[in-house]
């Protein structure tokens, strides 16, 4: 059923709090039908998209108004949802008890998860028995929608770490098939690989745009692969969603464009993004300039894609606290964070987002990686998680 958001009139401060340091242009003005005046006194007319002086703004903040004629419909309900690691749980601290527990006293109701096919091949059961336990726990306690990443290489198959040649990519298709038999039944998504132009090959200068044949992160590898994979998953589960891209830090999204004209999502479901902005100048690491850059390439999709149109699937985003230097002040976090849930929440060709991650991985504040959860390292709640709850 289609469903208009935010019905009523309502001025949104889209931040969780958190000091002087919180960002202030997060207002978000949504004015809807006001209701039926009564005879006298004559009601105060509701402001319009051009006139939104009438409305409480706080004092510095940019007001960012919908009229009433442009509040999107969407077909389908925004997938929310966290990244999880219980593939390497016990590295991660990720015990399933206490992220279920998480995900049940929030709003979270999906989360990404890798199935590394190096650890599950080349003697995959497909009952699951492979499967990570902890991940296998998790299931049993929760009801939220799995987003698997088929992901990595396999070095005990010859050609397949990475798979850029056709006995390895010929691998990896099995290895998508066998997947989606472990997996399914829980209305699953599966994207393929995490962050190829990155880390298909490691130890190497960050690639920008779409590489050439010389090397083997670059667009021209992955879109065959991403196709054959794709058309494996349909041959077996004809309703699986799959999602195509998760390129990490891709200026312009050229690489995930060319990806998309070389045919590698001409099956698939959506095209999923990383958008982080963390390590930006310190006046650009916002909700704003996140929202920007997806609506750029949502613009470029239907082009590159051979006219056909498809959803953006945000699979990763964040802000990291900690001490280091592209870490992200808790207040500046607390008001990114609602902002960016709110505002693609209402863009009916974003289908859906997944925080990265739930948890913080570990606890030392100036290692960055730690530090991107919702949650600190021992599940309590940071100031972003409010977003969620």
């Amino acid at each position: 059923m289609a469903r208009r958001f935010v019905p009523l009139l309502s001025v949104l401060l889209a931040s969780c709090g958190g000091g002087s340091d919180a960002s202030t242009e997060a207002i978000v003005t949504v004015p809807a039908a006001a209701p039926t005046p009564a005879p006298t006194p004559a009601p105060t007319p509701t402001p319009s998209a051009t006139d939104a002086s009438a409305l409480p703004v706080e004092s510095g903040a940019t007001a960012i108004v919908f009229a009433g004629a442009d509040l999107p419909i969407r077909a389908t309900a925004y997938i929310v949802g966290a990244a999880t690691h219980f593939s390497y749980a016990a590295l991660a601290g990720y015990d399933p008890d206490s992220v279920a527990q998480r995900f049940a006293d929030s709003g979270i109701r999906a989360f990404r998860e890798d199935l590394f096919w190096n650890a599950l091949a080349p003697d995959w059961d497909v009952d699951g028995a492979h499967l990570p336990t902890p991940l296998v726990t998790f299931l049993g306690k929760t009801s939220a929608r799995p987003l698997y990443i088929l992901n990595n290489g396999n070095p005990w198959i010859p050609g397949a770490s990475p798979p850029a040649g056709d006995i390895g990519q010929a691998a990896f298709a099995t290895y998508a098939q066998h997947a989606v038999a472990a997996t399914g039944g829980r209305d699953a998504l599966y994207e393929i690989w995490n962050e190829w132009n990155r880390n298909a090959v490691r130890d190497k200068p960050v690639l920008v745009g779409p590489g050439d044949a010389s090397d083997y992160r670059a667009s021209l590898y992955y879109a065959p692969l991403a196709a054959r994979a794709t058309s494996a998953i349909k041959q077996v589960a004809p309703g699986a969603k799959v999602l195509v891209g998760a390129a990490g830090d891709d200026p312009g999204w050229q690489w995930t464009l060319d990806v998309l004209a070389r045919g590698g999502a001409a099956q698939a479901d959506g095209v999923s993004a990383h958008i982080y902005n963390h390590c930006a100048n310190t006046a650009n690491r916002t909700a704003t300039e996140a929202i920007g850059r997806l609506g750029t390439l949502h613009d470029k999709v239907a082009s590159a894609n051979g006219g056909r149109d498809l959803p953006v699937y945000v699979t990763e985003w964040g802000w990291p606290s900690g001490t280091a230097s592209c870490s992200v002040s808790a207040a500046k976090i607390a008001t990114n964070v609602p902002q960016f849930l709110l505002h693609t929440a209402a863009l009916p060709w974003v289908a859906g987002s997944w925080y990265y991650e739930t948890k913080d991985s570990g606890s030392d504040p100036a290692n960055i990686q730690y530090n991107f959860g919702l949650y600190d390292a021992n599940y309590a709640a940071k100031a972003a998680q409010c977003a969620f709850a």
